[in-house]
């Protein structure tokens, strides 16, 4: 599909959204792009290599993409929110247990994001929370996206069909 040709392709694609909503973290439109692709990735990599790997699947645990789904929920605890999401995208009106709020220059944001005065994205769990075992009301959607991002970036790296180092972005991902 033009020049995105397989889940290596569609990483980079990943990496780039990513540094365009790290560019303007306070835009929901970059963070929804940001989670389409972020979550699609998932369709790249089993469509594109995982579903006849039979090594790679054995090793995972996983034998159909639903398999594989459940797997990415356990690697990464907000998966499934990046995935309501992507969802969200494409159905209007869909009602999530969370909301997906800006902040409008209120001082720091949750875990330390947003200066003084700047607004910020966050995912607002309600008063009990999310992500057992260590519920949480608030995550920070910057957060968020960069655990998403690293959970592609190390799954290739340890499963991966491709020889040589993978892309990078702009923004440097933390370890």
């Amino acid at each position: 599909m033009f020049d995105i040709n397989d889940s290596r392709d569609f990483y980079t694609k990943l990496l780039a959204d990513f540094d365009d909503f790290m560019a303007e973290p306070d835009s929901g439109r970059l963070a929804l792009n940001c989670a389409i692709t972020a979550y699609h990735m998932a369709d790249w990599v089993w469509a594109d290599w995982l579903k006849s790997d039979a090594a790679t699947k054995a090793k995972l645990n996983v034998k159909t993409k639903e398999d594989f789904l459940a797997y990415l929920d356990r690697a990464w605890p907000w998966f499934p929110t990046v995935q309501a999401l992507c969802n969200g995208t494409k159905h209007f009106g869909r009602k999530e247990d969370f909301d997906a709020v800006r902040v409008q220059g209120y001082g720091m944001g949750a875990f330390g994001s947003g200066g003084y005065g700047v607004s910020y994205l966050t995912i607002d769990y309600g008063e009990n929370g999310s992500v057992e075992p260590d519920p949480h009301r608030f995550m920070d959607v910057v957060l968020m996206l960069e655990g998403t991002v690293r959970l592609w970036r190390d799954f290739l790296s340890a499963y991966g069909p491709y020889i040589g180092a993978l892309p990078v972005g702009t923004t440097a991902l933390s370890k």
